[in-house]
């Protein structure tokens, strides 16, 4: 249940943009045992890598047609802790991190009909937050080459509070033909001697995301979160001229996916 809850914060660590452009992407969550596709992640990325850069992803149902869910992000100065709030339709379960003008706040609310929970974020600690993580990894990066362990903060909204985590790269692998660094994550301590690791694999040419593989933040309809790999096709992340977040913000939510 514990890593539950940190994985779904965790699959944040679905893809920053490598440089400043307008982009968008395509995420794929299949089953590990049969493929299976279980849902698609669209993310769309204005002013990838500068001050104010935002994002939204639609999380679409397998059939493709419908979406379920929605992430929006904002980035300020520290590119690891973007503010940013999920939202599932098919529950009204709600989640996220904003800044006002007492500091960072962290909430979540876990259905339409239950009370929205609140807590303020110490000031003196240098959090990582949902796709910040991908940041982290960046400027950590010549540490995990080096095979070195780095521990920090990461933000778990349904706890209103961070626990720490440890990142390593565990090995190299060839991906799309291109080499890419495998990076595991555990909780830091007695507790991740227990629990299961997540996996992320990031090219090492650019150190954009390729792959996660582990829990995941998305639920099935008995409410249990998937075991998925995500793959994000290098031919699918594109340059555009400009994204229309308004119009994904405006995407309508399903209550639930046909079949």
């Amino acid at each position: 249940m514990m890593f539950r809850i940190l994985s779904g914060a965790l699959l944040a660590v679905t893809a920053s943009a490598a440089f400043a452009a307008d982009q968008t992407f395509t995420g794929y969550a299949r089953e590990l045992d049969t493929g299976r596709l279980l849902y698609v992640e669209s993310h769309f990325v204005r002013a990838a890598g500068e001050v104010g850069e935002q994002r939204v992803v639609l999380y679409r149902c397998a059939n493709g047609t419908e979406t379920f869910a929605r992430k929006e992000l904002d980035y300020g100065t520290v590119r690891e802790e973007p503010q940013f709030v999920l939202l599932d339709g098919r529950t009204g379960y709600s989640e996220g991190l904003r800044r006002t003008p007492q500091g960072l706040e962290v909430f979540q609310r876990a259905s339409a009909t239950s009370a929205m929970r609140r807590a303020k974020v110490p000031g003196n600690i240098a959090i990582v937050s949902d796709a910040g993580f991908d940041e982290f990894v960046r400027r950590h990066w010549a540490e995990l080459e080096a095979g070195r362990t780095v521990r920090f903060p990461f933000m778990v909204p349904s706890r209103l509070d961070f626990l720490t985590f440890k990142v390593r790269k565990h090995h190299d692998q060839s991906i799309e033909g291109a080499p890419a660094s495998v990076i595991r994550l555990n909780l830091s301590g007695v507790l991740g001697w227990f629990l299961p690791y997540i996996e992320v694999s990031y090219r090492k040419s650019d150190r954009v995301l390729m792959r996660y593989k582990g829990l995941t933040n998305i639920r099935d309809v008995a409410g249990n979160n998937f075991v998925a790999q995500i793959d994000f096709p290098a031919r699918e992340r594109q340059t555009v001229a400009r994204v229309d977040l308004a119009a994904q913000k405006a995407v309508p939510l399903v209550k639930r996916c046909s079949e």
